[in-house]
């Protein structure tokens, strides 16, 4: 049996014991007049945390899943997209589009910090774009990408905009319709507090003309598919496949915790608990490795001990029962990542961290 840990990574977060226990109901059927008023009244309270009137897709699988749909419906198959890129999941949304067209084209900035607009605006001023697409908090990081901005500039220039929310919504301020988002992608897992296994993609009603021109392939991530059943189905099978149905119904209890908190409130609780944790691993002795004018509010990644960060993070895994997250790519071994999102961001939780931090790093020196 796997052992109990406390779950202090960027995801899939520790979540409340009532979203827990809906996993353990009895299955329901994903179709009738029962369901489909459920899921629809659920599609509505994505949409508040979403802010937009679009259409918004609950598709069984990863956040990455919803990527893959997001870049697929819009980029088969000679789609040209821009993706400026700071970091691992920056990466990501470059391999997914190279699966669907050729015309890639990334701007590398310095990982750890912000993609520049200036530049950003430089490249689609000489180039010929369909779509911009760029994660808002690059996970394996940290960093918050300015994509209120980012999506200004997509719309003064004609061009597509799509943002990876995975490890951002409801953690961090976010107005798809207000900002000029066309399509936004996030997952249950995250600042949504509920399990893994939902990918959700919110689709704006601009980006629908770009949709119904291109040649979308396949078609379980094919958005059009799941418009078209929505459509065609909506009275009583609201969706093209066999729904998740104890993760959905999770997913609501998790978004009604949401919004009786309050979305505004919910902002200004992440901001005070990552601000808490960041004095305090300053305190202990560590270096943040992202700028704090920058840096998240549900991911602080921290500089470790030098050819230790494997040996800390065991020690407060093994005996405090805590399980932090190593980083990502050129950054593993380097520096590791804490996750306060939901629950987690709370000052018992970053208590327990620093406090097993400390006992560790008097362990290992």
């Amino acid at each position: 049996m796997m052992q109990r840990l406390r779950l202090m990574i960027p995801g899939p977060i520790e979540v409340a014991p009532e979203v827990l226990g809906v996993m353990s109901e009895p299955l329901v059927a994903h179709y009738g007049k029962e369901w489909t008023a459920f899921y629809k009244e659920t599609i509505g309270l994505l949409r508040k945390i979403f802010r937009t009137d679009g259409d918004v897709f609950l598709l069984p699988g990863s956040g990455s899943a919803g990527l893959d749909a997001a870049l697929g419906s819009t980029l088969f198959p000679v789609g040209r997209v821009l993706i400026p890129q700071n970091g691992f999941f920056g990466e990501r949304l470059e391999e997914i589009a190279r699966s669907y067209t050729t015309h890639v084209h990334t701007i590398k900035f310095p990982v750890g910090r912000a993609i520049d607009l200036v530049e950003v605006e430089r490249t689609l001023q000489k180039g010929n774009f369909d779509a911009v697409a760029c994660v808002h908090c690059e996970t394996s990081t940290g960093v918050l990408n300015p994509i209120q901005e980012l999506a200004t500039l997509c719309c003064s220039h004609g061009i597509l905009f799509i943002a990876d929310a995975v490890s951002s919504l409801a953690v961090e301020p976010l107005e798809m319709d207000a900002w000029g988002i066309d399509i936004c992608v996030s997952a249950s897992q995250k600042g949504l507090e509920s399990p893994p296994g939902l990918a959700v993609v919110a689709v704006g009603k601009h980006a629908w003309d770009r949709l119904n021109r291109v040649n979308s392939p396949g078609w379980y991530l094919n958005l059009k598919v799941w418009k078209e059943y929505g459509e065609k189905w909506g009275d009583w099978h609201p969706h093209p496949v066999t729904q998740a149905v104890n993760n959905i119904k999770a997913l609501r209890v998790g978004m009604e915790r949401i919004l009786k908190e309050g979305l505004d409130k919910r902002f200004e609780r992440h901001q005070k608990i990552a601000q808490e944790l960041r004095h305090g691993l300053r305190d202990i002795g560590f270096t943040l490795y992202v700028p704090d004018e920058i840096a998240s509010n549900g991911v602080t990644s921290v500089l470790g001990p030098e050819g230790k960060v494997e040996e800390l993070l065991a020690y407060v895994r093994d005996q405090e029962r805590i399980l932090l997250a190593e980083s990502l790519g050129a950054l593993k071994g380097k520096v590791f990542r804490i996750g306060h999102m939901g629950p987690s961001a709370c000052e018992e939780a970053v208590h327990a961290v620093l406090s097993a931090l400390r006992k560790g790093l008097h362990v290992i020196q």
